[in-house]
């Protein structure tokens, strides 16, 4: 069978429309500007005596002058690190007084004339200046015409460079991985060193490559503050200022070494510098994970897609105790945007649901002591942790994405929270590969994350919280990324470990077969308070949020309690069997297959009766479920089966009338 071939298409970034041309009016300016740009480096082409450049390159004056230039530069470039990495770093991630001040600094060498800044550098740190003075006084340091001087000089205009660049690497780094590498127990200067810097590896190299290049060709400072003393600080480009007078011939050859130099810098630096594609290199397509089959979708309140663990304790009792296994009890007490208070014994996991901005991520930031939104008041076994540092509470989380380190490989991934708290390489790998081995991942522990699938890469980043021995697990949508199938393999894996989990573990999650299948109990949030605590199926049967109810499949709508049934919120009133004190709030909670669905308005038992609109027919499983507007009522959605669709004809747009029984509420006091 012949494979259809599929025409190349452009690169991304760079479209290109069938026919059009580009305007005059826009391409004489930019070929006028190229031209601008490229006539000097053509006439130093053109004036260069190429028989005689190995003589003007090696001639005595300009060897040393080269010297000095190399050792000026690297001299600055080390001082630019030193003090540039920790200035950008700051700039990055602190929020400060005067920020933009301090930016306003840092731009300003790239912006001020060179011999404007000589004269600057001479009243600052000059005989006279400011702190020269005290600098010659106390240590002996004159930096005026001294190879010193030099170096400050070009270290004043080169290090700007440095910074920028890392300062917009830095500020693109999503702060998730170092938080991440916080709560496997690394320390502030270990992120940064194993984690921060590795991963900005590129922007830092661009930003010190350039900053090599501009401290070579510094001259105005130099000379100005400097001095130009041969051997001492007369530099390659000050050597060319003398050549001028003296032989243009030999000015000209070494023009074009120090113009070869910064071509090879910006050639070598030509995708990381401007933000072209042509200096970053590809990824590696994520490798595929068969789970088998698609699974079909799993029930709202069952899971059925994957086998039972060997063993489960009952909804609030802990599992079974491991043998020397320490037990680490929950109780906080969380103030802030989040008001709640948990209490939770050893080896129980709590699901926390609500709706988007209900405060789940926040209380997980809350408990890991990065945000502050909310504080919580923390205590894990018989130890107060509250006043403890991040990388010091024994707190791991696995962010939604896993936040794996890219730089390092699973095995290293794993073995990272081990290392971090002093276990020895050896022990720490070993400990690592049995954690990947019982996560059923143990074959991959060569591939970095770019190589992992995406359930792959999760059972990963769980062995390295496992691995890390935390008291508290925080998992903040850990499966919401992966497919269906993928979906339950990884839920029934990670059951199975949290059985023998000796502390207690928070998952945030949307997904009710989660919160069923994982959790003893659910917590329900919605506004950063607790609407709700209690066991899955207490939750299932009696959801106190209208959002949980529709997690789960059900329609739910809020309204008050009059003589003669309820009052809904969003319009109309709504028939009930249960009948409450007049001004009661409750939700009324409708399952979908007590929905009927007429062409015509039916007669006899149901009480509440309502013209509508079908809007939407989507499939959930072997059933279609309806969801019809009306001006009486709330949406409503129904559940029928597929040939009572095809017999009543529905389709989007067509008239139909709904109908429940008042048995058929269900009515939950809030």
């Amino acid at each position: 069978m012949r494979r259809p071939r599929i025409r190349a298409t452009a690169p991304a970034g760079r479209p290109r429309t069938p026919g059009a041309r580009t305007p005059a009016a826009l391409a004489v300016p930019a070929l006028l500007a190229v031209a601008f740009l490229l006539m000097p480096l053509l006439g130093i082409l053109a004036r260069t005596n190429w028989s005689q450049i190995g003589t003007h390159l090696t001639s005595p004056d300009v060897t040393q002058a080269l010297s000095l230039s190399l050792l000026v530069s690297c001299w600055a470039l080390g001082l630019s690190l030193l003090l540039g990495v920790p200035l950008a770093w700051l700039l990055a991630r602190v929020r400060f007084p005067g920020k933009a001040l301090v930016r306003s600094l840092v731009l300003l060498p790239m912006v001020l004339p060179p011999t404007v800044g000589g004269v600057a550098l001479l009243l600052g740190f000059g005989r006279r200046g400011l702190l020269g003075p005290w600098l010659e006084d106390t240590f002996g340091i004159v930096l005026p015409f001294h190879t010193s001087g030099a170096v400050v000089a070009a270290t004043f205009v080169a290090m700007p460079f440095l910074v920028i660049s890392l300062e917009g690497t830095l500020a693109g780094l999503r702060p998730r991985y170092e938080e991440t590498a916080a709560s496997l127990g690394a320390s502030p200067l270990r992120v940064f060193c194993t984690v921060t810097l590795p991963m900005v590896a590129p922007g830092l190299a661009a930003g010190a490559a350039l900053t090599w290049a501009r401290a070579l060709g510094e001259f105005g400072a130099t000379i100005t503050f400097a001095g130009n003393l041969p051997g001492t600080t007369q530099t390659l480009p000050l050597q060319v200022y003398l050549l001028l007078q003296e032989s243009p011939e030999a000015a000209t050859s070494v023009s074009l070494l120090l113009l070869g130099i910064a071509m090879t810098v910006l050639i070598c630096l030509r995708g990381r510098w401007t933000g072209t594609a042509a200096g970053r290199t590809g990824r590696t397509a994520p490798a595929a994970e068969y789970t088998g089959p698609a699974a079909p979708p799993a029930p709202f309140t069952e899971d059925r897609t994957e086998p039972a663990p060997a063993t489960r304790q009952p909804a609030g009792q802990p599992a079974a105790v491991l043998p020397h296994q320490e037990r680490w009890p929950l109780r906080a007490e969380v103030t802030g945007f989040n008001q709640l208070t948990l209490d939770a014994e050893a080896g129980t996991t709590l699901a926390v649901v609500g709706p988007n901005g209900a405060g789940k991520t926040t209380l997980l930031r809350a408990l890991l002591g990065l945000t502050p939104r909310s504080r919580a008041v923390l205590r894990l076994g018989d130890t107060d942790v509250t006043a403890l540092p991040p990388h010091r509470r024994g707190v791991a989380w696995v962010p939604q994405d896993g936040a794996l380190f890219p730089h390092l490989s699973a095995l290293s991934n794993t073995a990272y929270g081990l290392r971090a708290h002093g276990t020895s390489r050896a022990e720490a790998r070993r400990t690592a590969r049995e954690w990947l081995d019982r996560l059923g991942v143990g074959h991959l522990a060569h591939r970095r994350p770019a190589q992992l699938s995406g359930g792959q890469a999760q059972r990963v980043a769980l062995a390295r919280a496992l691995a890390a021995r935390p008291r508290l697990l925080l998992l903040d949508e850990p499966l919401a990324a992966l497919d269906q199938t993928t979906r339950a393999h990884v839920r029934h894996t990670l059951r199975g470990h949290l059985a023998d989990f000796g502390g207690v573990c928070l998952i945030v999650t949307h997904d009710p077969v989660e919160a069923v299948s994982l959790a003893d109990r659910v917590l329900v949030l919605d506004g950063g308070q607790l609407l709700q605590d209690a066991p899955p199926a207490e939750v299932t049967r009696h959801p106190r949020s209208p959002w949980v109810a529709r997690m789960l499949g059900r329609n739910a709508w809020p309204g008050t309690a009059t003589d003669d049934g309820l009052a809904l919120d969003g319009g109309g009133r709504l028939v009930v069997a249960d009948r409450l004190p007049d001004g009661a709030r409750a939700l009324a909670v409708i399952a979908p297959e007590a929905v009927s669905v007429h062409l015509d308005k039916p007669a006899g038992s149901p009480r509440n009766v309502w013209p509508g609109t079908v809007r939407e027919i989507t499939s959930a499983g072997s059933r279609l479920r309806v969801l019809v507007t009306s001006p009486g009522a709330p949406d409503l959605v129904a559940e029928i089966t597929p040939s009572a669709a095809l017999e009543l004809g529905l389709a989007d747009g067509v008239p139909v009338w709904t109908s429940v029984k008042a048995t058929e509420v269900s009515l939950v006091t809030l």
